[in-house]
């Protein structure tokens, strides 16, 4: 017999796969300690959704993200960062499974964006992949980015430009065009931003 985790993750592999079985995960959820309240639970979602980051990130899409980051030097802050860190970086991020995945941090930070940032400074870059449309607490999130970067610095926020799946959609809070994200994040930086293959490359520099 299966335990409830390893139960779980097999779930979560059917469910990715188009099997109809969230009831099911929802029962089980009450005994995974890091799943408590799935899927409602914002926390208890994105720890689920680490264990299947690497087959909802094409790889195609992560190398083109990679040679949009390449021009990044010095200490880098990723926001959000997920199971998956795109350059070395501190990596900060509220999920605990995600930060247990990420192998490209060289130090994870558990803390609630909501909540802006922890008491951090003297970076010489901060990246935000796939994650400002998630947060309702956007100003007082970009208002910590500006705090923590040095005069000069640049924030690099990267957006997919089409349709988010209905699955993760369900926790999206920030549905916005390009313009509109450009106009958001220049009340706070110095923005230029291009598209590539469906994706939004925002360069923020802290004036």
């Amino acid at each position: 017999m299966l335990d409830s985790d390893t139960e779980f993750f097999k779930g979560l592999l059917e469910l990715h796969h188009g099997v109809d079985v969230i009831d099911r995960l929802v029962d089980i959820s009450h005994n995974v300690e890091w799943a408590q309240d799935w899927p409602k639970n914002d926390i208890s979602f994105w720890n689920a959704e680490a264990f299947m980051w690497g087959y909802k990130v094409d790889k195609s899409v992560r190398k083109l993200i990679e040679e949009e980051l390449s021009f990044l030097k010095g200490k880098n802050l990723d926001v959000g960062c997920g199971s998956y860190s795109y350059i070395e970086s501190v990596g900060v991020d509220f999920s605990s499974k995600m930060l247990q995945f990420n192998d490209n941090c060289v130090e994870k930070i558990e803390y609630n964006l909501e909540k802006g940032l922890p008491s951090l400074s003297g970076f010489d870059s901060v990246t935000a992949v796939f994650v400002l449309n998630y947060i309702t607490n956007l100003e007082g999130l970009l208002d910590s980015i500006k705090t923590v970067l040095v005069d000069g610095g640049v924030f690099v926020c990267v957006l997919y430009g089409k349709e988010l799946n209905q699955w993760q959609k369900q926790k999206e809070v920030n549905d916005y065009g390009i313009d509109e994200w450009k106009e958001v994040l220049s009340t706070k930086f110095n923005v230029t931003c291009n598209q590539k293959e469906g994706l939004w490359f925002f360069r923020c520099r802290n004036v």
